[in-house]
């Protein structure tokens, strides 16, 4: 009986526990913080309104906020970080697009969304920066590099209606994307290097290679065979998705 108790699954599944609540308790936390700042972005939307006919009234309202209750909060509410609230508040301006924001984001995340112009593009965002666990560098080069317009341009994909944005029909041309951006190989502009060299420099950067193909894709093997009866032939490198296995 001793042995079962003090056992490493008895423990490990105490530790999964209570690593679990710690997570929780800083996802609720942060989220209550981001909806904070949207209340305050609301709010000065809504004083800004109210004395709309004065010249610039926003920028007044919000230095005297930050004098105002600056030496109580701290830099937090730094006139800068005003402003990101009102652009936070603009950018998801009903009461039902703050409730359909995702809790597994921080407020770094949503800074680097509410730049974005189009909503369908904030919309999809959203979305898959919680659901494929981007980090805010992730999310960052995304948004540079125009993941969402890219996948727009591939074969059989339209924008809807959906919060999504994006439909993902189950046509094998659908998880291609258009261009690819591999700026970080470090290539040249005009590409004049040998096959060996680039089948380096995607191994060596593998997982950000990964992360721009995009779902489902995971990494086979270099230089894999493929036999015929009478021939051996290389692959320089090899990548499967998932989900066009399950999807087939």
């Amino acid at each position: 009986m001793g042995n079962d108790i003090t056992s490493r699954t008895f423990f490990d599944d105490v530790r999964n526990i209570l690593r679990s609540a710690r997570q929780k308790a800083y996802s609720n936390a942060n989220f209550l913080m981001v909806e904070a700042y949207w209340q305050i972005g609301q709010r000065i939307v809504q004083e800004e309104q109210a004395g709309k006919e004065r010249a610039e009234y926003g920028s007044l309202i919000i230095r005297a906020l930050s004098r105002q209750l600056g030496d109580e909060f701290g830099t937090g509410l730094s006139a800068s970080n005003l402003w990101n609230f009102r652009r936070f508040f603009l950018a998801f301006p009903s009461t039902g697009k703050l409730y359909a924001l995702r809790r597994e984001l921080t407020w770094t995340h949503y800074r680097l969304i509410m730049r974005v112009e189009n909503p369908a593009a904030r919309d999809y965002y959203v979305q898959e920066a919680a659901e494929q666990a981007w980090s805010t560098r992730q999310l960052d080069r995304n948004i540079t590099t125009l993941y969402y317009e890219r996948l727009l341009k591939a074969p059989d994909i339209k924008p809807d209606d959906t919060p999504l944005g994006v439909v993902l029909p189950d046509a094998p041309e659908s998880f291609i994307k258009d261009p690819y951006v591999l700026e970080f190989l470090g290539l040249q502009e005009s590409p004049v290097e040998h096959e060996s060299k680039l089948e380096a420099r995607i191994i060596s950067k593998l997982q950000l290679f990964l992360l721009e193909l995009g779902k489902g894709f995971s990494f086979v093997g270099r230089q894999f065979r493929v036999s015929s009866e009478t021939s051996h032939y290389y692959i320089d490198l090899v990548f499967y998705n998932y989900l066009l296995c399950h999807n087939g």
